[in-house]
């Protein structure tokens, strides 16, 4: 079995924030960035897509709201080393963040740095 370069998760919730959270990771794995992962099986604990992450070289989540549920469910599915991408540190804040191709395309943009950050350093 190939290893995946990196897994995403993202927020799929129900805030104006949580679907272009979704639309990112969909992106990143057109782009061939990264291959999309199912949070809620995530913590469900189903054992293939644990085994997926753990598996991966790197993992990248994507909250879309200030409680960061993403990243909270992976780490209590016990995959605890990621990078994280809070959709309101690049200013798309929960209740005022219209779904646009603009949001989506500065939400893969800085995806996408982080995930070529994260294969830099372990290169190095």
């Amino acid at each position: 079995m190939n290893k995946p370069a990196t897994v995403v998760y993202a927020c799929s919730g129900c805030s104006d924030t949580g679907e272009p959270a979704d639309r990112i990771a969909r992106e990143l794995t057109r782009a061939g960035v990264a291959e999309m992962s199912c949070l809620a099986g995530s913590g469900g604990r189903v054992k293939s897509i644990i085994v997926k992450g753990k598996k991966a070289e790197g993992i990248l989540v994507i909250d879309g709201g200030p409680l960061n549920c993403a990243r909270k469910t992976l780490e209590l599915a016990g995959l605890k080393k990621f990078d994280h991408l809070g959709l309101p540190e690049i200013g798309l804040r929960k209740g005022l963040c219209p779904v646009t191709d603009e949001h989506i395309a500065a939400g893969v943009e800085a995806a996408t740095r982080l995930v070529v950050e994260h294969t830099e350093q372990n290169e190095s």
